[in-house]
């Protein structure tokens, strides 16, 4: 029986709308910084970031930080977060060639400004949560495991496997549309609707150039200690803080199946091409690069559970069980089909976070934050320079902060006896 064929104009038309610019009713502080980082090539580079804090906040005010990419300002996610009277830092000036770098200076960027935040007199640093989506959700779990004293942190559909993602599945994927392409002449290939149409799976077909280039940061394909490092779910026993992840069964972008395997879908959608491969089994992956974050996770502290799919255009406040370090929180959408990003339906409304942020903050990081052996080690290495996820940061100040702000009100002594 033939597939049903995707109506690509009116997906392309649905993500074409232009998002409404929210007017605040109240006043708005904005700062502006420029965060300095050390690049892949040892120079010293600059990126912008952007600190909106709500004239009504008491100070110092908690903190979102917003990884990897940018909320725009006047957006109505950004006014979730500040109506809380919580302070929002972003990146600004987004460029898609920063995905490309995820693994390398982008990630030595939003670690510079996750470290500059904290400094800020303005803000309350016992109580800043890092959020993420996509690429973003895989930048604040990385951030996760390399900084001490984050208070919680949210990942939307982050990426937990970087040899799945982009060592296997991205290309995989491709090679179906790279399939169906050969079969245009050279003037339908010039045209970019026609070769939308034409990909089977055009929406990873659509960002693909931009996240091609991170495999070029891992020139030995081979070498599975490097992807490792870099992937959070060979990380998680260095999450010193909460974490909430979120997916969609249904994401075709950064499939489920790297995060739990207790709800993925047992096949592709019928409008997939046959073979497509969305499952960590479909490929030989080695040692912990062939566990989902739930079976990484420390064994009775994680939380799953399956959602019904959020009401459209409505804010659906994420469930969780805070007695459980960790929480999945997943919404069934069934199978993954070819028109699916992160979702299938795009008029959902907004995945809120605020009330688990908000009762991780009355906690503080001084409640929320555990020392294991093996973020010591990463911050061990931070310091003396010999980190390979952030390098040439011999003597970090950062990291004899974050020490220091840990031992406020602990009994270190006597935990130090407990790790070792």
């Amino acid at each position: 029986m033939e597939k049903d064929k995707p109506d690509i104009k009116q997906l392309m038309a649905v993500l074409a709308r232009v998002p409404v610019k929210t007017e605040f009713p109240f006043a708005v502080e904005k700062h502006d910084i420029e965060v300095q980082f050390i690049g892949s090539d040892g120079s010293m580079c600059t990126r912008p970031l952007c600190v909106y804090l709500p004239g009504n906040a008491e100070k110092p005010a908690p903190l979102v930080f917003n990884a990897h990419y940018e909320i725009a300002e006047g957006s109505g996610e950004l006014g979730m977060y500040l109506e809380k009277g919580w302070a929002l830092s972003t990146p600004i000036e987004f460029k898609n060639e920063y995905n490309a770098v995820l693994t390398a200076d982008d990630l030595a960027f939003n670690s510079a400004a996750l470290s500059a935040v904290r400094k800020l007199p303005e803000i309350d640093r016992t109580r800043i949560a890092v959020i993420g989506g996509s690429a973003g959700g895989y930048m604040s779990l990385m951030l996760s495991a390399l900084h001490l004293g984050i208070c919680c942190t949210v990942s939307f559909c982050g990426i937990t496997n970087m040899l799945f993602n982009m060592g296997y599945y991205f290309p995989g994927a491709h090679d179906h549309n790279l399939k169906a392409l050969a079969e245009l002449t050279d003037e339908e290939r010039a045209d970019p609707m026609r070769r939308m149409e034409t990909m089977p799976v055009p929406i990873l077909g659509s960002i693909y150039d931009f996240f091609a280039p991170i495999r070029d940061y891992f020139p030995d394909a081979g070498d599975y200690s490097r992807w490792a490092t870099f992937s959070p779910v060979c990380l998680a026993k260095s999450f010193s803080n909460p974490v909430l992840f979120t997916h969609f069964t249904s994401d075709v972008l950064v499939p489920i199946d790297q995060l739990t395997k207790s709800f993925t879908p047992p096949e592709p959608g019928d409008t997939l091409p046959e073979g497509f491969k969305l499952r960590l089994s479909d490929y030989e992956l080695p040692g912990e690069l062939q566990y989902s974050m739930a079976e990484a996770l420390p064994a009775g502290e994680v939380a799953e559970r399956l959602y019904l799919p959020p009401e459209e255009k409505v804010d659906n406040m994420i469930g969780y069980d805070i007695s459980k370090r960790f929480n999945i929180a997943v919404y069934d959408e069934g199978r993954v089909e070819a028109l699916a990003s992160h979702v299938k339906n795009f008029t959902y409304g907004r995945n809120n976070p605020t009330a688990y942020i908000g009762a991780q903050f009355a906690a503080t990081s001084r409640l929320t934050n555990i020392l294991t052996p093996q973020k010591l080690a990463l911050l061990a290495e931070r310091y003396t320079g010999k980190s390979v996820q952030l390098p040439s940061l011999k003597g970090s100040h950062e990291v004899m902060d974050e020490l220091i702000e840990y031992t406020k009100g602990r009994d270190i002594y006597s935990y130090h006896l407990k790790i070792v």
